[in-house]
């Protein structure tokens, strides 16, 4: 349950294709707090002179970024919702340490059912070599270790999942 209502960050997390954007503005939606911020990965990144690229070192550097903009917001009473990809536990510790009410949902997803969604064209390059730094190919997705609960996405329609977030923090 969500202890301040007036400020939490609710991290979305999972691979490319997993859900993530759907249910960060669904959820958005259905929040009584209209006064929320979403931090969706692809567009933060343009924020910062999208000067980063997608490799091990320059996805943590960008989730300092996120921790850093949450921070902010937090500091005036802003909830968020982050829609990020999140891959590493050590980055997601950190996370825990310095947000304030931050509470991690593992949007799970099988690689068939992210493959058949993938609008952006990530998976199949990256199967066959021609593209690099590719979480869940060739940079492996660590299993969240302590996230407050996690949903499987492969069957479950968008609007079933956010109704399950709202039930689960009381929102």
């Amino acid at each position: 349950m969500i202890q301040n209502k007036n400020s939490f960050s609710i991290w979305l997390i999972g691979p490319s294709a997993a859900g993530k954007t759907t249910i960060s503005k669904l959820l958005y939606q259905e929040i009584e707090n209209k006064v929320a911020v979403i931090i969706d990965g692809d567009q933060v990144r343009s924020l910062y002179e999208n000067n980063l690229g997608y490799d091990k070192t320059s996805r943590s550097k960008n989730t300092q970024r996120y921790i850093n903009l949450v921070k902010w917001l937090n500091n005036f009473k802003v909830p968020s919702i982050v829609a990020v990809i999140s891959p590493f536990e050590k980055d997601r510790k950190i996370c825990r340490q310095e947000i304030n009410n931050y509470y991690e949902i593992y949007l799970k997803s099988s690689r068939e059912e992210r493959i058949k969604r993938d609008k952006k064209k990530l998976y199949e390059p990256a199967l066959k070599g021609e593209k690099k730094n590719v979480i869940d190919v060739d940079i492996p997705f660590e299993d969240p270790v302590n996230c407050n609960f996690s949903v499987n996405t492969d069957n479950k329609p968008p609007t079933m999942i956010v109704k399950e977030i709202r039930d689960k923090l009381g929102i």
